[in-house]
């Protein structure tokens, strides 16, 4: 009995670890096609794109077109083509954010020796790959650009098709029949996390532990449903190869505003935000970890 309830713990933690990797899968996508130095499609083609952050690993096979085509996770990549009898082609710097689909192709020549050919990507100016009406928020733009409250939601005005209104300034979220009803879907790692449709009681995330995020306003794809206004794709912060972390203490206090010119004195106000977070290796390219913590206090005085 003492092996079998082992075994039984030993099964839900590889479902833990796993799980995780497979959720990855779904926020970006590799795509292109292989062709010889004639132009020629080349079948049967290895490709592997290398998450240079941590060293995972995802690979294709190229179909009878010469397509490949891998759901990968965000950041920046390594991608190499392999067949034998033609020279190794590396891509480097090929960059990916949510929901994204990067179109990478490559073209091989032959050769009798083991060579390889590396080129840097460029990248494009115009995204062919979705008709899609809104825009990302990239991982510096998370961490650098100052929001009222750390509310990273603010951020989705930076978006393209976000709005708000001047009664409802306190969401960045599209407004409705004049804001009475916020229609949009928030998905964290992939699953839902809205409670209902509409803004209010939703569940609070953390500045700390957003990595970056898509704002969808028009034409999302059947894997973007729940939701008449717009889709909201959120990813979380991960460890990588490198032992990282972040401190960060926010503060506001009425010491320092000025009066309130109609009640002759100063409005009481005391918050204090203090925000940490710490991500590395546990088995190098292969296993990570990350925590955070926030904490928030505000006193509240009412005059």
């Amino acid at each position: 009995m003492a092996a079998r309830s082992s075994w039984q713990w030993l099964f839900v933690v590889v479902l833990i670890v796993a799980s995780p990797l497979a959720g990855y899968a779904q926020e970006a996508v590799l795509t292109g096609t292989v062709t010889d130095s004639t132009g020629g499609v080349l079948p049967g083609v290895t490709v592997t794109a290398v998450h240079d952050a941590t060293g995972n690993r995802f690979e294709a096979v190229t179909d009878e077109a010469g397509i490949y085509r891998i759901g990968v996770r965000t950041g920046a990549y390594t991608l190499s083509a392999t067949l034998q009898g033609f020279a190794t082609v590396t891509r480097t710097g090929v960059q990916l954010l949510v929901g994204q689909t990067g179109a990478v192709n490559m073209q091989m020549s032959p050769s009798t020796v083991q060579e390889t050919v590396t080129v840097t990507a460029d990248t494009p100016l115009l995204n062919v790959s979705t008709s899609q009406l809104g825009g990302n928020v990239d991982p510096q733009q998370v961490q650098e650009l100052p929001v009222d409250g750390r509310n990273w939601m603010a951020l989705a005005l930076l978006a393209p098709g976000s709005r708000t209104s001047s009664t409802n300034a306190a969401s960045p979220l599209p407004d409705r029949n004049g804001g009475e009803v916020r229609e949009y879907q928030t998905n964290l790692d992939g699953m839902q996390v809205t409670n209902s449709l509409g803004g209010g009681g939703q569940p609070p995330f953390s500045q700390e532990m957003i990595q970056e995020f898509q704002f969808i306003s028009n034409r999302f794809d059947a894997t973007q449903g729940r939701s008449q206004g717009v889709q909201v794709n959120v990813v979380t912060k991960s460890g990588t190869n490198n032992l990282a972390g972040s401190f960060r203490a926010n503060f506001r206090d009425d010491r320092f505003n000025a009066q309130n010119p109609a009640l002759r004195r100063k409005v009481p106000i005391s918050n204090q935000q203090f925000a940490g977070s710490i991500g590395g290796p546990l088995v190098r390219d292969r296993l990570h970890y990350f925590g955070f913590l926030e904490y928030e206090r505000e006193p509240r005085t009412s005059i």
